[in-house]
């Protein structure tokens, strides 16, 4: 599949850089018609096309998945999960006892910042 693109790009490039005049840009297009109708490209073609769906969807969760981590650093909630709870160096909050633990101990994120 790689080897395709970058034989489709190459082509490109070189038609459109290429000084070589029409009857050289006839002749590569008629060739690029030819690859492009082979059936086993329009296979490919169509492989890629049925697996899109999936790859987008995985990209999809991927992105909303590293959102989710980069909001919960933001608000200091460093672990949360889908019921609620989460745990960060402060204390943690239990979201089906609805009990909460603060860090006695330490004075939280950014102790180790202070004089």
């Amino acid at each position: 599949m790689r080897k395709l693109l970058f034989i489709v790009g190459a082509g490109i490039g070189y038609i459109l850089g290429a000084k070589a005049g029409r009857e050289r840009y006839d002749q590569l297009s008629k060739q690029a018609e030819k690859v492009w109708s082979n059936p086993k490209v329009q296979s490919t073609v169509e492989d890629v096309k049925a697996q899109a769906p999936k790859a987008a969807a995985t990209v999809a969760g991927s992105a909303k998945d590293i959102a989710g981590q980069a909001k919960a650093k933001v608000t200091g909630h460093e672990q949360t999960d889908l019921s609620g709870n989460y745990e960060n160096e402060a204390g943690s909050w239990d979201s089906q006892t609805g009990t909460a633990s603060i860090d006695e101990d330490e004075l939280g994120p950014g102790a180790d910042k202070l004089p």
